[in-house]
């Protein structure tokens, strides 16, 4: 629900839509509020629902733009709801996850050219990391949970470690995800045509394109004029 690694947090650039899931997160706000300790417990638990959203975030921009209008929903409550002993950690958590709700407007809610070279600052990573788990340790002594998932699921999942990482791994701080798609697909042989083809026709949302899945790449493939002899001409190489 809650971002806990910004900086650190890299997919396979054909996981697209995996990475705004892993990368976004539910709070931000402007002012520091003054809720209490049951009012913020009750808040935390509606919250639960941004992770069904970010589940199910697709690559439609009009979906995108409807699903992250009730995500800036709980953003622009959080403030509200934060008791005055968590006010500072949720005035930072909320300055760096209205970052990323921004981008994806900017970017009219195409996910794959959202301008995310913010999440490559390490002292803003460093930052929400702290106010992260003040926030933890409040809800937990006051609810019962953790204020975000109960595991720090996001470098697990992705077996990064905010180090080096596979030359396909995206960095933020190297382009948009589309960007460097296409840098990938070249850099096999593709031209930029073909390349360029390739990263506007998938369809980031599915699942098999997010595993890297060739097989279910193939039709886009074909789509842009690159046959099996083509691949084949490429995997000789």
């Amino acid at each position: 629900m809650f971002t806990r690694r910004i900086a650190s947090t890299r997919s396979r650039l054909t996981a697209s839509a995996a990475v705004i899931a892993l990368a976004a997160s539910a709070c931000g706000g402007d002012s520091a509020g003054g809720g209490t300790a049951e009012s913020w417990c009750d808040f935390v638990d509606e919250a639960d629902v941004v992770n069904e959203i970010f589940d199910a975030l697709g690559a439609d921009p009009a979906e995108v733009e409807s699903q992250l209008k009730t995500v800036e929903g709980f953003v622009k409550r959080l403030p509200n709801e934060a008791p005055s002993e968590i006010a500072d950690d949720a005035k930072v958590m909320a300055d760096g996850n209205q970052m990323l709700i921004d981008a994806f407007k900017a970017a009219d809610f195409n996910i794959a050219d959202a301008d995310l070279s913010f999440m490559a600052d390490d002292d803003l990573d460093a930052k929400l990391e702290a106010a992260s788990d003040g926030l933890d340790a409040y809800t937990q002594k006051e609810c019962g949970r953790p204020f975000g998932d109960s595991d720090d699921s996001d470098d697990a999942d992705t077996g990064d470690s905010g180090d080096d990482g596979d030359d396909n791994d995206f960095d933020p701080a190297n382009g948009t995800i589309r960007e460097q798609l296409i840098s990938q697909f070249e850099s096999i042989g593709l031209t930029n045509e073909e390349s360029s083809c390739i990263a506007g026709n998938l369809d980031f949302a599915d699942p098999a394109v997010q595993s890297g899945d060739i097989g279910s790449m193939l039709s886009v493939f074909e789509e842009c004029g690159i046959g099996l002899d083509r691949l084949a001409e490429l995997g000789a190489g």
